[in-house]
């Protein structure tokens, strides 16, 4: 018996509540179970409970033994003071709440339907990363996708408040937020942080300054990178580098370091260099109009705006220095995919507050449904567990679902986790 299962049956009173009784045979009725506490002290708070005509508010403490009271030491802590029941699976000693006043105890061991608990204990046990995959033929697809909509609000929610707290950094300006969040979705998951350093050294104001020179655009986020300082022998980069000089006296200046760029399994158009080079492009091209592009421009627009080209140099190099076959240096497709899901759709839910525009939470979901599906890991689990895999808005909420839930197994927190420990009808198929 575990301890969330206990939290989940007393919370949702799936248990024989109308003949509730103390264990020296009270009556007990359950006004309102409490709310319940994820911090330290009892497990639900501000609980209101009958005993014996007694009307008691307080907390509820739920344990699968009476005794794990003495063993987890709630004897010494003052928060269990306010304790009003104990509920437990399996009662086996009294437990005295000091001056030898026993604390009242509800005993769940005969009292929580057996098929409910069996199914809860077959769910657990599956050897699955997705421990309801065999469940999801027989429950209600209505089931799925209202719990796809809710995780997918957390996840855009949980982004918003990150967004809150980066914007209180940016001194409340959204023209460098705006440019520091693309910044880091410029840099993906390997070198994110580091793009987060470099628009950090060097602030939007700096690099307006001088978007009217694609050559002090470039030569202001290359110099900043430390990328320049071991470059000999390319005349671009040594063009680069001397008007990095420059400004650098001007602005006193601090690169970040060529140490904290990440190249190891990257592929070639993932290099940090061109990732650079696109950022720089683009900030030239329309950085007068950052902010309203990124939170304001359609979906066509937006594509089309993200997908410029650096300088020619790029289409022969990947890094400086070292030249290649003629390629392509423009974003490929699935990364400006990855631009609108993960940088400006957060950045316009978010924007949604501080505009008080309620139409941009909507338009910014409605954007994820115009972009193409994830494909990684994660996703391809749930799409051969026949999930909804329609658009982006499906995929986030799938990576949201299995980061959030699935992984630490905290199905009963979950709709369809519950459905399935619940509903009678949430079987295997050849159950």
């Amino acid at each position: 018996m575990k301890e969330e299962f206990l939290h989940y049956v007393w919370q949702h009173r799936h248990y024989d509540f109308l003949n509730a009784k103390t264990t020296d045979g009270l009556p007990i009725n359950v006004i309102f179970p409490g709310y319940h506490n994820f911090d330290a002290g009892p497990d639900f708070l501000q609980s209101v409970v009958v005993i014996d005509e007694m009307r008691w508010v307080g907390s509820v403490e739920i344990h699968c033994r009476s005794s794990d009271w003495l063993r987890h030491k709630h004897q010494y802590d003052d928060k269990y003071k306010s304790v009003i029941l104990h509920v437990v699976y399996e009662h086996d000693m009294e437990i005295q709440l000091g001056d030898d006043e026993p604390v009242p105890t509800l005993e769940l061991k005969d009292k929580i339907p057996l098929e409910m608990f069996q199914r809860y204990e077959s769910l657990m046990s599956v050897p699955d990363m997705l421990l309801c995959r065999r469940y999801l033929p027989g429950l209600n697809p209505l089931v799925i996708h209202n719990q796809m909509s809710t995780v997918l609000l957390e996840r855009l929610a949980r982004r918003q408040y990150e967004m809150t707290r980066l914007l209180t950094s940016c001194q409340q300006d959204w023209n460098e937020l705006v440019y520091r969040y693309l910044a880091i979705g410029f840099g993906c998951k390997k070198n994110g942080a580091a793009f987060e350093l470099l628009a950090q050294s060097l602030p939007f104001r700096v690099i307006r300054a001088h978007l009217s020179s694609k050559l002090q655009t470039y030569a202001l986020l290359f110099g900043q990178s430390g990328l320049l300082e071991s470059v000999d022998g390319d005349e671009y980069a040594t063009k680069l580098s001397y008007e990095y000089d420059y400004l650098r006296y001007k602005y006193q200046l601090d690169p970040i370091g060529a140490h904290q760029w990440n190249w190891l399994r990257l592929r070639p158009q993932n290099f940090p260099t061109l990732r650079i080079a696109q950022f720089a492009q683009l900030l030239y091209e329309t950085g007068h109009q950052l902010t309203d592009n990124v939170l304001k421009s359609p979906y066509p627009a937006l594509r089309q705006w993200m997908s410029i080209a650096p300088d020619s140099y790029w289409e022969t190099h990947y890094q400086f220095g070292k030249a290649t076959a003629n390629h392509a240096s423009g974003l490929g497709n699935s990364t400006v995919d990855s631009l609108i899901i993960n940088t400006v759709v957060p950045l316009r839910f978010a924007y949604e507050r501080f505009s008080g525009d309620e139409n941009l939470q909507e338009e910014a979901i409605a954007l994820l449904e115009r972009v193409s599906y994830e494909d990684n890991k994660t996703t391809r689990l749930f799409e051969d567990s026949a999930f909804p895999c329609a658009n982006a808005y499906d995929s986030q909420a799938q990576i949201e679902l299995m980061g959030r839930y699935c992984s630490q197994k905290l199905c009963l927190s979950c709709a369809i986790g519950e459905a399935v420990v619940r509903e009678i009808q949430a079987r295997p198929p050849n159950a």
